[in-house]
């Protein structure tokens, strides 16, 4: 069941070459077949069009926007309801290793919520910020997610005495286990859930059938002004929105069919 599902979450992204090499396999086998060489045509312009249009930052923010549309970041100490605990949700990092050594990095999505995290920090007077993510790369010597987050959201100005990591989840159904387990002495009150906006929906509902009151910020989707040149032209960010946008919906779907959500 693990390989099928890891092998999903690579086919599931649109920017992974999984994903484009099986969409031009099934193009060439079209174009190949006498009776569907007309429909191969069509096909390359429907995958071109979603390519475009999907990596368009004029599209993509339309569409997220509307996606997401109810969700927005904590803007008042009062929105939190008193939770003193902040949990940032793990996007993503990379261990690059060499001659020895190694460096652990977060992700672009990772950084964008450990940004709202320490946002988060000062506006609601020094809470405990937990930074969430286990070891999801494959490699030999792979670091934690968590152990990246931890050492940015200190970069960030989040003093250590009021950082609690959590370093053995790999999805969002294992980290609100996780932490559930992690509180479970604390007197039950909410707390505030970062993630990005396309992950909330999921993230809340599995962190509520923990028995936690998650509250949630959004943290921003890009960096400020990386949308505001050639709209209409393909980027690398508007395909990077798009991706995550595809895989959090999928991810959606398949927490339902798992009856976690």
């Amino acid at each position: 069941m693990k390989p099928f599902i890891d092998a999903l979450k690579h086919f599931a992204r649109p920017t992974s070459v999984l994903f484009v090499v099986a969409a031009l396999a099934v193009g060439v086998v079209l174009l190949f077949v006498r009776r569907t060489q007309r429909q191969a045509r069509w096909y390359f312009v429907a995958l071109l069009a979603m390519f475009w249009l999907g990596s368009a930052p004029a599209v993509i923010e339309r569409v997220l926007i509307w996606r997401t549309g109810g969700y927005r970041p904590i803007a008042s100490a009062a929105d939190a309801r008193g939770a003193s605990v902040v949990v940032v949700l793990g996007g993503g990092n990379q261990t690059i290793q060499a001659r020895g050594g190694s460096l652990n990095q977060v992700s672009w999505t990772a950084a964008l919520r450990l940004l709202e995290g320490a946002r988060l920090y000062r506006l609601l007077d020094h809470p405990t910020v937990i930074v969430s993510g286990g070891i999801t790369e494959r490699e030999p010597g792979a670091r934690s997610e968590g152990d990246a987050m931890r050492n940015a959201i200190i970069e960030l100005g989040v003093p250590a005495d009021n950082v609690m990591v959590e370093a053995e989840s790999k999805t969002t159904h294992d980290e609100a286990r996780e932490i559930a387990r992690m509180l479970a002495g604390r007197p039950k009150q909410p707390i505030v859930i970062v993630t990005s906006p396309t992950h909330l929906p999921r993230a809340l509902a599995v962190f509520r059938a923990a028995g936690l009151y998650p509250i949630p910020s959004a943290a921003p989707y890009t960096s400020d002004h990386a949308l505001d040149r050639s709209r209409w032209a393909p980027s690398d960010l508007g395909l990077l929105l798009f991706d995550t946008l595809v895989y959090d919906t999928m991810s959606g779907v398949y927490y339902w069919l798992r009856g976690w959500v």
